[in-house]
């Protein structure tokens, strides 16, 4: 569609800083702090820089709620957006995200102050994530932000498909935003289950010294008894 002689308008305008703050939310700062989480546990820095990346999230997507909200009450004609003919699953992702944004914040304070025996007390089991001893907080809190930002992927992708449905300019979003969008929700993806993948590999890796070690102490154990 070609664009209006009349530019940008207030409409639009909200809703290109709601998909602003979405994307820095979505494709930035959220999974930079879940794979913080995934590969940096044992390091001294990594809580306060997971916690400084979700709470930048947590103030963008306030602002992505209060921006969205604002763009739809900015006319009688954009009402439908939220009841009506041009109603989408959008809003109700959008409303699910904002949810599980408050569980999950207030849940990894909560947690942080919770027992966990540490990133070595599940090193026997190919998944030390998982069966490393820990308050059920915490696994919570891991669900709810890998369920968030999943979330989040797909209201991006919504997003998308209605601002083609609803932008007064009646533009479309161009293919190159789109590709790249898929570009990265790949590589992020990729990333984080690569960090699952690793880690049977790395326990077995672990097991297999273990294994030699003792071994090789048995064996000089013999040869002192000799």
């Amino acid at each position: 569609m070609a664009k209006s002689t009349g530019g940008i308008d207030y409409h639009d305008k909200m809703i290109i800083a709601h998909a602003v703050f979405a994307c820095i939310a979505t494709l930035i700062t959220a999974p930079a702090a879940i794979l913080i989480g995934r590969y940096f546990r044992g390091r001294s820095w990594w809580f306060k820089a997971h916690l400084y990346l979700q709470s930048v999230t947590a103030a963008c997507l306030i602002l992505v709620f209060i921006v969205g909200t604002v763009a739809v009450a900015s006319g009688r004609s954009h009402s439908t957006q939220f009841i009506g003919s041009k109603a989408d699953a959008h809003h109700d992702l959008g409303l699910a995200v904002f949810i599980l944004l408050m569980s999950q914040y207030l849940l990894g304070v909560a947690a942080h102050y919770t027992h966990s025996a540490g990133p070595n007390a599940g090193e026997k089991s190919a998944f030390p994530t998982l069966t490393t001893p820990k308050h059920v907080l915490r696994h919570i809190h891991v669900f709810c932000g890998v369920a968030m930002t999943a979330l989040l992927y797909a209201g991006v992708k919504t997003g998308m498909d209605e601002w083609n449905m609803v932008s007064d300019m009646g533009t479309l979003v161009p293919e190159g935003v789109v590709v790249l969008y898929w570009v990265i929700f790949g590589i992020e993806v990729a990333v984080y289950l690569f960090g699952w993948l690793m880690e049977p590999i790395r326990a077995g890796a672990k097991s297999s010294a273990s294994s030699i070690e003792a071994a090789e102490r048995d064996e000089k154990s013999a040869e002192g008894e000799a």
